[in-house]
């Protein structure tokens, strides 16, 4: 700072070498780069330069002397009209080669008209001199009838031309006909001769340009006919045949040829949208013709299926041309029957597109769309303009495709081939048809008459057992096994097995569904064969269904793939390969969405008919794959809906925020859980899926009761209802406006006959008393709410109506009693019907013909009769109306309009079956069950009814029917008022009790817990516990308090008093009022 040399001011220090300013090294590393790309874009933009400047010289000078060899070419012909003569060879040429360089459609179409003339004056000259096709004259030729060719599709192109098309038209029709050819020529040389042309044209557009020709050139027609409505259109449709006889007449040898010209048809002529001249007159008289090459077409459409699209208007004209050009029973051995379904196949694949495409176009159009130009809109009405004609079309396909004649012709085909490609072709066909529309089994004869044929379908399912895949072994394993671990599949072995399991399924669910049961358990022993309706016997159902349903455990697994895959890498590698399955796409996803519904839907069926009548042994459905955490069976979950957002195979939708509050999104193994209770329950044991049931009310209760209800608190219902009116006032009091939730806590206060509230407070007791009688009067036939079967089991009373106008609320209210029963575990003995039953688990409350033996076992078997009724059945005088009674009212309903006219006969007697069925199972007690699923639900989500069948319901709502386990009592019965388990009165009781036959102890059950059949669980469930109190001197009988479970027993000291004082008890069948 300070100098101490005696300068007391600081020098300035002074750089005199300049500014300089010091860099980064990235920085002059950057600055670099950019100079050099600068440098080397300057050297790019000379070259580019250079280039179009090239380009714009070499184009000047092109059009200079193009200008020039036009003026020449005027001036040639100029002198040549002098003279009055056509001008000789030499000079011909001169003038074809100066037209061939300079020739521009908007310029030199006269001249071109102009060398045409010449050349058909000439025709045979030239025709000579061009059959050899390395001769220049050759060339030339193919040159010239293609500018005409174009010049003809130019000229349609514009409105205000007025140019004459006879010329051109004339030059191509004399240079391309076979006659004049084979004339001049010779049969050998015109072939080779009109090869070369027309291999030239076709390459060069030739049908596109005779397309344009068609669409704009032949009239409006009314009809399809396949005679040409105007000379003009027999010539264009004679251009078109041309190159098709062609490859008749050609040797087989020369397939590149036929596979050009075809290819090339369909194309520009049968694949895309089929204008109206098209339709109407071109694809008709193609049908008429006689030499169609169909076989090659065929060929064609197998070997370039990606260059011509698989369109609709394709697929309607290869069926089209197949009534007369094809013949299946004939076609059998020379493999195209196995073309033809594949080809078809593959047109198929479409239809599904088009209906989902036309669905979507429908929903898109419904969008606002004020915003949008002008030229927006007329786009998006064109667009669905097209989409509705291509909906036509494919309905004319479908009419197609429905011919009997057709369908019976193909099918014998079938069965007359022994090729597992053929079977393969076909499937694939019909597994398109059943994946485009959701009712295709019942739309397509294809479909349902492949289903009524027993044969078919147990070659089918042969089949299916034996598509193999090869591991990296060498070992075969069936692709079924490979569905069932749930391993992945590669598309090629998707499409080969998925078509085949997806149609089998189908169509064997179809059959099931018309067979009864007398068909179906036909017994094998006393018949040689087969029952014909029937395609497997009952040995071969049970591998069957075991398969199927190792199937669907396998496709849930599919359906919902792990994070961290079961299945380790190394086994799935040493099945596949190395090589890893690609992203599904939609088709896929689709394709897999179906089967999983279809197998689904079979394994169901098989089911239910095992239910209804076993046939598989015990334990067959369970499967040990499914675990549940049943040692806290309150940590499942299934909440109302929760399932929506997981659907197979199609990923997860995105939650709302109400959803994400009920909880976070379920895990794949939940998820599964959830999809098995949902669409295959019974695939656990019904002891588990109780347990299930059961936490699932727990938890539901938890939430709706909470845990101050045992204490008298938190909210409840206040009811009060007298005894001799119970009906009544529990309907007024317990209507949905009154109290719209049933699951809270209830407490009941009895009033007795002289309108006095009776002694006690309700502390459950009351409550399951009150609901138990409740129920009981309810559903008492004397009330007319529920009449009795034949086997005395109750359903809806058809004709309540009469009774009382507003029953549907009665319904209601009934279905919520019980629904309140199911939820609070208490059990009522209510024998349902069993087609009731199925109303109520089913997920449509409708039910079939097979239901009806539950209902009416007479009109169930004269039904049968009349199926198989061998005699006249006009003759049995039956007509499409039913017979009822109504009170001692006789009137006559009919069972589809008209029916009172329309006689039953042998052809539509299974539809009188099924509408009778209909009428009695579903129609007369629709809107009754319809109320009563509603009020069932309104308490319990219908979908964990679901997880059971009927007779399992049945059980749930009244208690297995099986004998009391007295041990089992015994170790879960309490003991007060100075009793215990040593008591000598109670060492008697239990003595006396085991010596009971099983009728007894049920009485005594009925006696204690107003219910004879035992708890689902064990007698650990009963809740109240079953309680035995003191109850004084030996001179009073035994009595109980049910509301209770308490039965109170007074010290007997001898066991014949104790067991005739508690007989006479039980049997006497008192009444009850609080004690």
């Amino acid at each position: 700072m300070y100098s101490f040399e005696g300068e007391f001011r600081r020098r300035p220090q002074q750089n005199l070498s300049g500014a300089s300013k010091k860099q980064e090294r990235n920085e002059l590393l950057q600055r670099a780069q950019n100079e050099r790309q600068k440098r080397e874009e300057l050297r790019r933009r000379y070259n580019s330069t250079i280039l179009i400047q090239a380009f714009v010289r070499g184009y000047l000078t092109r059009q200079h002397y193009k200008k020039m060899q036009r003026v020449a070419f005027d001036e040639t012909v100029q002198r040549n009209s002098y003279v009055g003569q056509p001008p000789d060879e030499q000079t011909l040429t001169l003038l074809i080669q100066r037209l061939l360089f300079f020739y521009s459609e908007e310029e030199d179409a006269s001249r071109l008209v102009w060398i045409s003339q010449l050349l058909l004056r000439q025709h045979e000259h030239i025709m000579v001199a061009a059959e050899r096709p390395g001769e220049a004259w050759a060339w030339r030729l193919c040159r010239l009838l293609h500018m005409n060719v174009a010049h003809m599709s130019a000229a349609t192109r514009q409105t205000n031309s007025r140019e004459s098309l006879a010329v051109p038209l004339r030059t191509v029709e004399v240079f391309t006909s076979w006659e004049i050819c084979q004339r001049i020529l010779g049969e050998s040389k015109a072939s080779t001769y009109l090869t070369h042309l027309f291999t030239y044209l076709v390459n060069k557009g030739y049908f596109g340009q005779v397309r344009c020709l068609v669409d704009n050139k032949i009239p409006p027609l009314l009809e399809a006919s396949s005679h040409p409505p105007t000379p003009l259109a027999a010539c264009l449709f004679d251009m078109i045949t041309r190159p098709l006889q062609l490859v008749i007449t050609s040797p087989t040898s020369n397939s590149e040829f036929s596979g050009l010209i075809l290819r090339g048809l369909c194309q520009h002529i049968l694949a895309p949208p089929l204008t109206e001249p098209v339709k109407l007159f071109v694809i008709p008289a193609l049908v008429e013709l006689a030499y169609f090459p169909f076989r090659e077409l065929l060929e064609t459409l197998k070997l370039n299926a990606h260059t011509v699209p698989a369109s609709t208007w394709l697929l309607f004209t290869v069926l089209s041309l197949e009534r007369k050009h094809f013949v299946p029973r004939r076609s059998v051995g020379d493999g195209l029957l196995l073309i033809y379904l594949q080809i078809l196949a593959s047109l198929t694949v479409n239809i599904s597109k088009v209906y989902s495409g036309s669905i979507g176009g429908t929903v898109h159009s419904g969008h606002d769309t004020s915003g949008d130009s002008g030229d927006d809109s007329d786009s998006e009405m064109d667009h669905e303009d097209s989409s509705n004609q291509e909906l036509q079309i494919l309905e004319q396909c479908v009419e197609m495709l429905n011919e009997l004649s057709r369908v019976q012709t193909l099918l014998l085909a079938v069965d007359q081939s022994e090729d597992p490609h053929v079977l393969q072709a076909l499937c694939q066909v019909c597994h398109n048809l059943l994946v485009s529309h959701k009712f295709a089994i019942h739309k397509y004869k294809l479909l349902y008459m492949l289903a009524f044929k027993p044969t078919f379908l147990r070659h089918l399912w042969t089949a299916i057992l034996s598509v193999c895949q090869t591991s990296l072994f060498g070992s075969a394993t069936p692709l079924l096994h490979v569905i069932s671990r749930g391993i992945p599949m590669s598309p090629e072995d998707s499409d080969r097995i998925i078509p085949l399991l997806a149609v089998f399924c189908s169509l064997f669910s179809l059959l099931i569904a018309t067979l009864h049961d007398s068909e179906f358990y036909a017994d094998d022993n006393h018949a040689g064969t087969l029952p014909t309706a029937m395609p497997f016997p009952l040995s071969a159902l049970v591998p069957l269904s075991l398969t199927l349903k190792e199937v669907c455990l396998g496709l849930v697994e599919l359906a919902f793939p792990d994070s961290r895959p079961s299945v380790r890498d190394d086994y799935r590698t040493a099945v596949h390969g190395r090589e890893q399955p690609s992203n599904v796409s939609n088709q896929e996803t689709q394709m897999w969405a179906h089967l999983f519904k279809v197998t689904v839907g079979l394994v169901r069926q098989l089911n239910s008919r095992d239910i209804r009548h076993p046939f598989c042994p015990e334990g067959h459905w369970i499967s040990k794959q499914v675990m549940f955490p049943l040692d806290k069976p309150s940590d499942f979950t299934l909440r109302r809906h929760r399932l929506r957002n997981y659907r197979p195979f199609q990923g997860l939708r995105a939650f709302t925020r109400e959803e994400l509050e009920e909880g976070p999104p379920l895990s794949t193994k939940e998820v599964r859980t959830m999809t098995i209770l949902r669409e295959l329950p019974f695939l656990v044991a019904f002891q588990e899926r109780v347990l299930v049931f059961q936490s699932l009310v727990l938890k539901d209760k938890l939430e709706h009761q909470g845990e101050h209800s045992h204490f008298l608190q938190g909210p409840n219902i206040q009811v009060a209802v007298r005894r001799n009116y119970l009906y009544e006032d529990a309907f007024d009091n317990l209507s949905p406006e009154n109290e719209p939730d049933l699951r809270l806590k209830m407490r009941v206060q009895l009033v007795n006959v002289v309108g006095m509230d009776e002694a006690g407070v309700d502390g459950g007791g009351v409550f399951r008393e009150f609901l138990s009688e409740l129920l009981k009067t309810a559903f008492d036939p004397n009330r007319g709410f529920f009449r009795l079967t034949k086997d005395n089991q109750l359903y809806p009373n058809p004709n309540v109506h009469l009774l009382i106008v507003d029953f549907p609320r009665h319904y209601f209210f009934i279905a919520r009693i019980l629904g309140k029963a199911l939820y609070e575990n208490l059990l009522v003995e209510l024998p349902l019907a069993e087609f009731f039953l199925s109303k109520l688990v089913g997920r449509h409350s409708d039910v079939d013909v097979h239901h009806l033996a539950s209902l009416d076992p007479i009109m169930y078997r004269n039904l049968l009769f009349l199926k198989s009724y061998e005699g006249d059945v006009a003759d049995l005088g039956l007509d499409f109306t039913v017979l009822n009674d109504e009170l001692g009212e006789t009137r006559v309903d009919e069972l589809k309009p008209g029916g009172s006219s329309i006689p039953v006969t042998a052809s539509n007697r299974i539809e009188y079956i099924h509408l009778m069925a209909d009428y009695k199972l579903n129609r007369q007690i629709r809107a009754q069950c319809n109320a009563f699923r509603q009020g069932l639900a309104n308490v319990i989500p219908l979908e964990w009814l679901q997880m059971f069948n009927n007779k399992e319901l049945q059980v749930l709502i009244s208690g297995a029917q099986i004998p009391v386990d007295v041990e089992d009592l015994k170790q879960h019965t309490n003991y007060t008022g100075g009793y215990a388990s040593d008591h000598p009165t109670i060492r008697l009781f239990w003595k006396v009790v085991e010596n009971f036959t099983d009728h007894q102890r049920s009485q005594l059950l009925k006696f204690v817990t107003s219910c004879s059949r035992p708890p689902l669980l064990g007698f650990k469930e009963l809740d109240p516990p079953f309680c035995i109190q003191h109850a004084g001197s030996v001179d009073r009988l035994p009595t109980a308090s049910t509301c209770m479970n308490l039965l109170k027993l007074p010290e007997f000291g001898e066991e014949v008093v104790l067991r005739e004082k508690l007989l006479y008890a039980i049997q006497a069948g008192a009444g009850f009022e609080l004690s």
